[in-house]
Order: structure tokens, then sequence, then C-alpha cells
């Protein structure tokens, strides 16, 4: 077991991590993850969340077809990049490539039946879950990428939850990428708190 950090600490350092070893991740630590994420609050306590751990290789390389390809899609209608910015996307493109060697992805899904109808209130219940689910994953030593992969219809949605047996009143609202980490990396980049800060009025 990893050296225990503090929360702040844990809020202060978390990473984006897109490159993972190969090693598998205990069911012990997933069930572990996954219960620091249902104790987020949700509207109504009403805990709607959803998630669907993914370790077969064989099921994560039928994930990628659909998903790999409206990604590059959206990339080539978009602008030309450059710089840091098309670094960013190389690595996410390159991660995505290699979904079936990640240890585990994790589809965190809604089901609708549980929530509100309101949009608002659906992914307020489900994002807190999600931020705990990365954080207690960092304090157990493994690192995490939060995308929007198989989330929408032009992002594949309706393969993947064909591919994954997801009933329609359930709806994919992000996927998390799980493992431990092949790289470290220092903490991230932010800009002071102040530029973003207003009290009482803008």
């Amino acid at each position: 077991m990893p050296k225990e950090i503090t929360l702040l600490h844990g809020i202060d350092t978390l990473r984006s991590v897109r490159k993972f070893r190969h090693d598998s991740v205990p069911d012990e630590v997933i069930r572990s993850i996954l219960k620091s994420a249902t104790r987020a609050a949700s509207g109504s306590n009403t805990q709607p969340w959803e998630f669907v751990v993914v370790r077969d290789p064989k099921v994560k390389a039928r994930l990628t077809e659909p998903m790999l390809r409206t990604w590059l899609e959206r990339l080539g209608s978009g602008p030309r990049m450059i710089g840091r910015m098309k670094e960013v996307y190389d690595d996410a493109t390159e991660m995505l490539r290699n979904t079936e060697k990640v240890p585990a992805i994790i589809y965190c899904c809604l089901d609708l039946n549980r929530t509100s109808r309101s949009e608002e209130v659906r992914y307020a219940s489900i994002l807190p879950a999600v931020q705990n689910l990365m954080l207690a994953a960092y304090a157990m030593g493994l690192g995490t990428c939060l995308t929007v992969h198989g989330s929408t219809s032009t992002r594949g949605e309706q393969e993947v939850k064909e591919i994954l047996g997801i009933p329609d009143r359930v709806k994919i609202a992000c996927l998390v990428y799980l493992g431990y980490p092949a790289v470290r990396l220092g903490p991230p980049r932010r800009k002071p708190v102040e530029q973003f800060t207003h009290y009482d009025r803008w």
C-alpha cells in the first residue's frame, strides 16, 4: 500500500496520466476506489451512478474501434494544432490507440430512471463521484485520465453501449483510464486562483 496522502495534497498534485504500466489492478483496490466514488453527493441523494469496469483485453480492443474512429474524425474536421496543444492531443490519441493495454477502463454512467430530468442536475450527480474516484485512485498509487470517449452519439456511445450490454435507460457520462503510472509527473501547472475569483460581484 502506498504512503497515505492528505486530501489537500491529493487535490494539489493530481495529474492526468496517459502512460501506464501493464500491471493489473487488484479487485480489492478497484472496489475500494469505487466505494470512495459512491461516497459523493448527488441530487436528492438519488445516487444514480453505475460503473462498468472493463479489464478484458479483447473487450477493450472492440471498444477502441468506435472511440478511436470518432476521435480521429473530430480531429480531422477541427483546426490544425501546433505546439503544446498538439503534443497533448498526440498523447491522447496514442493512449486511445492502446486502450486494450491499459489495465482497466471505467465507464462512469447515469441511470436516467434514478435521477432528475434536468441535464445539469444529472451531471452534478455523477461528476463529484468521478472526482472522488480519481482522488482515491491517486491515494492508492494509481494514475487516471478522465476522457469523454464513448459518451455521446458523436463519440461512439451507442456502439460502446451495445458492446457492453448497457441498457437504454443508462447514459455514459465519461470514461476513466486507470492503472499504475509508467512515468513520474510533477504537480500540474495552474494559474493563480486570484485570476478567477470574484467577491460579492463580478
